[in-house]
């Protein structure tokens, strides 16, 4: 497998195994009991990952009109956060901001930010 399109948590797993693999071989036990936790915690995170993603690919309907561009099947998933329901927040990707939730204008500091200001 192409480790360049390998999932992070994978290529992070595989070079934790070969590690495992070469300390078995040397006979040092520290280092492979070592590798070892990170294989298992590489292992729980990937699984997380892959679960919840298995879980929200289910859920979403692929159908020839919504399904296909170019020729080439795609899942499309709600990325704007409008329509955004507060019942579905088990299945947002853990970490992200709806962007429907956010205030995108910019405005002016009014504080000093625990600076000197004249005329205090």
């Amino acid at each position: 497998m192409d480790l360049l399109k390998m999932h992070p948590m994978a290529r992070k797993m595989t070079a934790h195994n070969e590690a495992f693999a070469k300390a078995i071989e040397d006979g040092n036990a520290n280092d492979a009991r070592q590798h070892l936790n990170e294989i298992l915690k590489y292992a729980a995170n990937l699984e997380t990952d892959l679960d919840f993603v298995v879980t929200k690919s289910e859920t979403e309907v692929v159908t020839p009109e919504s399904g296909w561009e170019h020729r080439s099947p795609v899942l499309k998933f709600n990325k704007t956060g409008s329509n955004f329901d507060p019942s579905m927040r088990d299945r947002q990707l853990k970490g992200t901001i709806i962007s429907a939730r956010t205030n995108t204008t910019m405005r002016p500091a009014r504080g000093t930010f625990g600076r000197y200001s004249p005329g205090k």
